[in-house]
């Protein structure tokens, strides 16, 4: 069963983020070498076994589902930062780093060096957020895998294959977002900047006062980030003749600028507001947790919880690149349900507001019925497009802009998923919107279908690069992507 190096572990099961996906499979793996990983796809193919990876982090998708061989990465987690002659300087991380890691290299390094954006959390390691496209709020700088320069794979050949524009420019759109088919990824390299610094302003907006298309638009082209933060219920008032009013309901505006100000925290005071909000965040999770089966307290709940979220009102700091990005605590042990979907935006931004009040009215229509699908928060963030093939927001035009739609609520949720099928299939319906690998696109009926049919040209270019490197399917093992794929292309054998 073993050879050299490929040793599986003693524990056989595994279970992803927030508990909704356990699995048992034939084995799994901890590699902490490129030894290691390339001795693993040799024993699969002497075993006839098939590959999945799994990294750690908010994925909540069904990716890393195997019967075989479960490869996990977490032990990958080597730096080498250098000076290179196009970019400047790029680091180089393999697979499992976690971005607080990387970050930490990158500003410790003489000179102190940054990622130009990032996701939120920074608890997810790297391979994660890359084969699964995943994005932060910079709308610039476009999803994580738009800042590699290069990576290295572990192919089906169990050889290390590179992947960079300069290589090959349409193999390279390929790999950046692979969703874990070409191979196994040992290590990303990025471009990266000098550090500088960005003002995060948070403002409370009323929502009449912000579905404005012109609005958003300006605070979009004035800012190098945005956010859009809707938590639903927060003006509800038992006093009131009206309790549940979505116009007395505020939106939460967070945008970044680009400043040459001093940072207004310390490391340790920013450390302590982290720990402050992690405490904060679990309460307010055990809370709603404990009156999910009282729908009627949702409400006032939440009502609750926002009135200590904007204490003091609207806030502007300064703050280093990375503190920035990741504003917000990274608290894994929270069992939250997550997905999310990308748009093309209109050159007005009408679309973005258009479908920001349905999305609450929506909500408030729930209610009525005395159903309250979601407890958590709403965001909205603006993006350019990818050249990714697989990626959510893949586009030919370069320029164009994507809304991303991220809705988080507990998990379990009583009438969750009846409320995003219904937000979901509008989306799919009007702008031929992409669910986010990510998050659960798999709660969609005949999601399958649809996804074959939006990203059939892309899967037809993607499938030449996938079969040069992976002939025999070691890696295709995941029964919604090959459902996906041979509606495509046929039968998958």
């Amino acid at each position: 069963f073993v050879v050299r190096s490929s040793t599986p572990i003693n524990n056989k099961t595994w279970e992803n983020w927030n508990g909704a996906i356990n699995i048992s499979p034939d084995a799994i793996f901890e590699p902490s070498t490129l030894e290691e990983l390339i001795n693993i796809v040799k024993l699969a193919k002497e075993n006839n076994k098939t590959i999945r990876c799994a990294a750690q982090g908010h994925s909540v998708s069904s990716l890393s589902v195997t019967e075989h061989y479960l490869v996990v990465v977490t032990n990958l987690t080597q730096v080498t930062v250098q000076e290179h002659p196009k970019y400047g300087w790029t680091v180089t991380a393999e697979a499992g780093i976690s971005l607080a890691d990387l970050d930490e290299a990158l500003r410790n390094h003489n000179p102190p060096l940054t990622l130009e954006s990032a996701v939120v959390y920074n608890t997810v390691r790297v391979s994660g957020v890359i084969a699964t496209g995943s994005h932060g709020a910079t709308t610039s700088s476009g999803n994580m895998p738009d800042q590699i320069c290069s990576m290295k794979i572990v192919t089906g050949s169990g050889e290390v294959s590179e992947f960079s524009e300069e290589i090959n420019k349409s193999e390279f759109n390929a790999a950046k977002v692979n969703l874990g088919l070409l191979g196994i990824i040992y290590s990303v390299t990025f471009r990266v900047k000098p550090m500088y610094n960005l003002r995060m302003n948070d403002v409370y907006i009323s929502v009449n006062e912000w579905l404005k298309p012109h609005i958003i638009k300006n605070i979009v082209e004035s800012s190098d980030g945005i956010e859009i933060f809707y938590i639903p219920f927060n003006g509800f008032n038992l006093s009131e003749p009206k309790p549940l009013d979505p116009n007395r309901d505020l939106v939460w505006v967070k945008n970044w600028v680009r400043t040459d100000e001093p940072a207004s925290f310390t490391q340790q005071q920013i450390q302590k507001t982290r720990e402050l909000q992690s405490q904060g965040l679990i309460q307010q999770f055990q809370f709603i947790s404990s009156i999910l089966q009282t729908s009627k307290k949702i409400p006032d709940a939440i009502a609750m919880t926002w009135s200590a979220l904007i204490n003091g009102g609207n806030t502007s700091f300064v703050y280093q690149a990375p503190d920035a990005i990741h504003y917000a605590a990274s608290e894994e042990s929270l069992n939250l349900d997550l997905v999310e979907y990308g748009f093309k935006i209109d050159p007005d931004f009408s679309n973005v507001a258009t479908e920001f009040s349905y999305l609450v009215q929506s909500i408030y229509e729930f209610a009525v019925q005395g159903k309250f699908p979601v407890n958590y928060v709403a965001e909205f963030r603006i993006i350019k497009s990818s050249e990714a093939l697989l990626s959510n927001n893949f586009d030919h035009d370069p320029e164009a802009l994507y809304c991303q739609l991220d809705v988080v609520t507990v998990r379990d949720t009583p009438d969750w998923k009846e409320w995003v099928q219904l937000i979901g299939q509008r989306l799919f319906d009007k702008y031929r919107a992409r669910p986010h690998w990510a998050k659960n696109w798999n709660l969609h009926p005949n999601v399958n279908l649809y996804l074959s049919d939006i990203l059939s040209d892309q899967i037809k270019q993607f499938e030449k690069v996938r079969a040069k490197y992976d002939p025999d399917k070691i890696f295709f093992d995941n029964q919604s992507l090959q459902d996906i794929f041979s509606r495509v292309l046929g039968p998958q054998k």
